[in-house]
């Protein structure tokens, strides 16, 4: 969508308080006014306010850009998602990066690689809980036996619960990412100098050794998507053979080395996830109804589900070609449509549980040594999480379509399994769609133009009065524009690299 498109926008960008900038207020402070900067730009109206000064009505605005991480901040802020605001980043990412505890039992389980709990080199002692405000939150203790001691000492400080973590010897990187963006930096503190506390300099002067950056790209991608922040930062350590460990991670660090290649990719961020949104809404009297697709639309972020699987099986490392997963993909999709194994009360991630182990043994019958127990969990957890993300942001979406068009009738027609209305209960979407049209169910599928003349009947409206959203030009764009509703194609990776001409949508959202 274009700036001359984009109506204006509430923001309320949200400064971090001065407690959770150690040694970073200024640098903190400098990138938040540069987002705000090109967000203004853009067309956005921007006001700007303190953590500490900030007022529980909501002040009228739908998108709170926040650096803040008091308990209140997210309290408030939490108040404001549920409304169906656009908060970045979520509530749910920075209390996670806020309790390192929680953090790294996150990251351990969606396989992270993070330090090992004993070693011989010494050993970090970190708060567990609420974020690093001084150099007396983290502490190193070069033996075990010290390690006891400064445990003790932590304890008298108030520091009640730690995080223990061994030294690992190697090169200490900083990166930071904003998702979606492709934004991602990797920075040396021992060749530029920029410390926070100065332990950094613990691990010495960096040797340089070679590591594959797109797989540290992947996995802070990982950890973001899974955590629930897109602007993000954190720390690793290369090893001298080339693999990495993650030692911290947080939630919009200062970018000072980046800035304002940050600030742009933030702000990019910020239009991408109030986008969909903004291209939805309209003032022509003559739509008087919304038609949503499901799978790919509101669940992936416009993603065809076979691509966003096989980005699953590249970010696990899974040993597989794309062209066996695809096999084993359509293999699936065809074993769930002819037989009934998907149950109305399946929730969908028992339902991606069962997809994936028929793709799994699909692939292991005709690839030796493949092990599906290795990769059967880590693949789900990873997607799991991350539709998790994308509907949460739906969820949003509509919450704020039905405020913002009150008289608005909301239908979903889904190519799906008998089981969507279990599925829209567990992912939030619960009470938002006046009538529910599911393939299964009705016995017609996309493309098939009737299906939604069925969620046109429902709505009780003229085609012409009816938008219909949807990921797949061939089986939303066309057969809705067929019946002659208006479309809008939300474009993103498709299962091909084929280009349709998009003459049939009234208006598309490209999310690649």
């Amino acid at each position: 969508m274009d700036k001359s498109d984009s109506p204006k926008c509430n923001v309320l960008a949200i400064g971090r308080a001065k407690r959770y900038s150690p040694n970073s207020v200024d640098k903190d402070a400098a990138v938040l006014e540069s987002v705000c900067r090109i967000l203004q730009s853009e067309g956005m109206t921007v006001s700007t306010v303190n953590e500490d000064e900030l007022q529980a009505d909501g002040g009228g605005y739908g998108i709170f850009v926040s650096m803040g991480r008091s308990e209140e901040t997210l309290r408030l802020l939490g108040m404001r998602e549920r409304e169906g605001c656009t908060v970045v980043n979520s509530t749910r990412g920075v209390s996670l990066c806020c309790c390192r505890k929680q953090l790294n039992e996150r990251l351990r389980e969606a396989g992270v690689p993070l330090p090992p709990e004993e070693g011989s080199k010494g050993y970090w002692l970190k708060r567990a809980c609420g974020v690093a405000e001084s150099s007396a939150d983290v502490r190193f203790a070069p033996t075990r036996k010290a390690m006891e001691e400064t445990r003790r000492q932590m304890a008298a400080d108030g520091i009640g619960e730690v995080v223990v973590q061994a030294h690992v010897e190697g090169d200490l990187i900083k990166f930071y990412g904003v998702a979606g963006q492709n934004f991602f930096r990797t920075y040396y503190p021992g060749d530029d100098g920029q410390w926070k506390f100065g332990d950094e300099q613990r691990n010495g002067k960096p040797s340089h050794y070679a590591f594959d950056i797109r797989r540290l790209h992947n996995t802070a991608e990982k950890a973001a998507g899974m955590i629930g922040v897109g602007v993000y930062g954190g720390d690793a350590i290369v090893t001298a053979d080339g693999n990495f460990v993650i030692i911290d991670f947080n939630d919009w660090p200062s970018f000072s080395r980046c800035r304002d290649e940050a600030a742009a990719a933030i702000a990019g961020y910020v239009k991408m996830k109030t986008a969909k949104l903004m291209s939805l809404r309209t003032n022509e009297e003559s739509i008087k109804g919304y038609i949503f697709d499901y799978g790919g639309t509101l669940d992936t972020g416009g993603m065809h589900w076979g691509k966003a699987l096989w980005h699953a099986y590249e970010r696990c490392g899974v040993p597989v070609t794309e062209q066996m997963f695809r096999d084993a993909y359509v293999h699936a999709e065809r074993t769930l449509g002819k037989n009934r194994i998907i149950m109305p009360d399946f929730t969908f991630h028992r339902t991606l549980d069962t997809k994936l182990r028929i793709e799994m043994e699909y692939i292991a019958e005709r690839q030796e040594s493949f092990n599906i127990e290795q990769w059967h969990a880590k693949v789900l957890d990873d997607i799991y999480s991350r539709t998790c993300g994308f509907t949460a942001e739906s969820v949003k979406l509509l919450k704020q379509l039905r405020r913002d068009n009150p008289g608005a009738g909301m239908v979903l027609v889904s190519n799906f399994y008998g089981n969507v209305e279990t599925v829209l209960q567990e992912m939030g979407f619960g009470g938002l769609f006046d009538k529910v049209i599911e393939s299964a169910v009705v016995g017609i599928r996309k493309p098939d133009p009737r299906i939604f003349a069925l969620g046109v009947e429902a709505l009780g409206l003229k085609a012409g009065e009816c938008v219909v959203i949807g990921d797949s030009y061939d089986k939303d764009i066309i057969p809705a524009k067929s019946i002659g509703c208006r479309t809008v194609w939300i474009k993103g990776e498709g299962w091909t690299d084929d280009e349709p001409d998009g003459s049939c949508a009234d208006k598309i959202i490209s999310k690649n």
